[in-house]
């Protein structure tokens, strides 16, 4: 078997290149001095020994990671929600969506923040275990042999191939690195770590599924783990932070990591200077060797022979120094306008401009928002399929990023529109919850029911 089914295409190998700065980012200031020179040059002429002290001394301004946090945490500021038309064991699965603790919203969690930390995009796999004769639907439950989701990174893909079917884009075949851990036979307490590529091929019959392990160099099938699935295509959907076209993405803040890596360079310039600056230099004139070294100290004195001998301290002007520390404010500032604004203090601007920034800051998160919701409706789809659950998906994804609590005037003036017939109790509780007034996972019916049932209380107590 040729070793091309372990290669990475070239697609596939431009999108793990163009996601190695905001991983190293995300890594945070150990990343980066492990990345050595690849975002910290050598300067010419630099020792090595002087290089290794200026990387280990330089830490990160992180202002990348801190906004692919803070967007993150203001599209999930809501936990994603499944419809309520969702079959009971679906309900029940998304409680544990991954077979390993994980619910529905913090899974997609995981899958927003990975696409938006460096290749705009990352994978939802759907996936289920093959069932060996007469297994019911109980029986496959009770077992945990149900279907559950994987989150795929771009360096997972190694490669994919497409064809067309009614007209449509589709996979016909992609190949997933893997690592499985299996216990060593020689050490109770050890596991041993083994690379494998799984095939996915789309096929009439359904997508066949194919395992290669490397053996003495040589990748090689695996027959006994090879499986049809009972779908009839490749159950793996695409999150799209920033797409550049089918399967591919682009990274989405690749000015702003730009900035950061720019930031990295200069501080570590900054603390360079300051390390030398404020160690002076003593300057002897007029003394020869013949005198003997110096010595500093409080309890030492020194002499000269010559009359115009003399010591002084030779120090720094600071004229770098302030120079540096402009261009990392300059830095900071240009790391703002890229995206970050919990970092650097903005000064006063009028409320029209606050809302103006707000619609520019969230028309893009709002748009990444909507593209999680179709990968995870699709998703959802084919897990039905998979657990013989039919229906029609709908996964609510939070979008109510600008939203702020009232102020009493909108309150008093929604207060009127319902005590005017204008406005219904329940638009006005619901709004109320949107806007964090009142617990947002409030049952708005039953809130109805409890203020009637208090009215006719308080009717009868008349």
């Amino acid at each position: 078997m040729s070793d091309s089914v372990a290669k990475r295409s070239q697609a596939s190998a431009a999108m793990v290149a163009s996601a190695a700065k905001g991983r190293a980012l995300m890594g945070g200031s150990d990343a980066m001095r492990q990345a050595g020179e690849t975002y910290l040059p050598k300067f010419p002429s630099e020792s090595l020994e002087a290089y290794r002290a200026r990387k280990d001394s330089s830490w990160l301004f992180n202002g990348y990671r801190k906004t692919v946090r803070d967007m993150t945490g203001r599209v999930f500021d809501k936990p994603v929600e499944l419809g309520e038309e969702a079959p009971a064991a679906v309900k029940r699965w998304v409680e544990n969506i991954d077979m390993e603790g994980r619910d529905l919203s913090t899974f997609a969690r995981q899958v927003f923040e990975d696409a938006m930390a460096g290749p705009g995009i990352s994978f939802i796999m759907v996936d289920a275990p093959q069932r060996d004769g007469d297994v019911t639907r109980a029986q496959a439950e009770a077992g945990g042999m149900r279907p559950y989701f994987v989150h795929l990174r771009v360096e997972d893909i190694l490669g994919w191939k497409t064809a067309t079917v009614n007209n449509a884009t589709v996979l016909s075949q992609v190949r997933i690195m893997e690592e499985i851990k299996e216990p060593d036979p020689d050490d109770e307490f050890a596991e041993i770590a083994t690379e494998q590529v799984r095939v996915l091929d789309r096929s009439e019959g359904g997508v066949q599924t194919r395992i290669y392990r490397k053996v003495k160099s040589k990748w090689l099938e695996v027959p006994e783990m090879a499986s049809t699935s009972q779908l009839s295509e490749i159950t793996i959907i695409p999150f799209y932070a920033n797409r550049a076209g089918f399967f591919t993405g682009a990274p989405l803040l690749d000015d702003l990591s730009d900035v950061n890596i720019a930031h990295w360079q200069s501080q570590s310039d900054q603390r360079n200077i300051l390390h030398f600056a404020r160690v002076p230099i003593l300057f002897a004139a007029g003394m020869t060797t013949e005198e003997g070294p110096l010595v500093i100290s409080s309890g030492a004195a020194t002499t000269a022979t010559d009359a115009n001998a003399k010591l002084e301290w030779v120090e720094h002007t600071g004229k770098a120094i302030d120079a540096g520390r402009q261009d990392l404010k300059d830095l900071e500032f240009q790391m703002e306008t890229h995206g970050l604004q919990l970092l650097v203090v903005k000064g006063q601007q009028s409320a029209t401009g606050e809302a103006l920034d707000a619609a520019k800051e969230t028309s893009t998160l709002s748009m990444t928002a909507d593209q999680l919701k179709d990968a995870l409706e699709q998703a959802m789809d084919w897990l039905g399929k998979y657990g013989g659950q039919t229906f029609e998906p709908s996964v609510t994804v939070n979008k109510d990023f600008g939203v702020h609590m009232m102020g009493a005037q909108e309150l008093t003036a929604m207060l009127t529109a319902v005590n005017t017939g204008n406005m219904s109790r329940e638009t006005f509780l619901r709004e109320m919850a949107r806007r964090g007034m009142i617990r947002s996972d409030i049952d708005v019916e039953d809130e109805i029911e409890r203020i009637e049932a208090e009215g006719n209380v308080m009717e009868d107590a008349e």
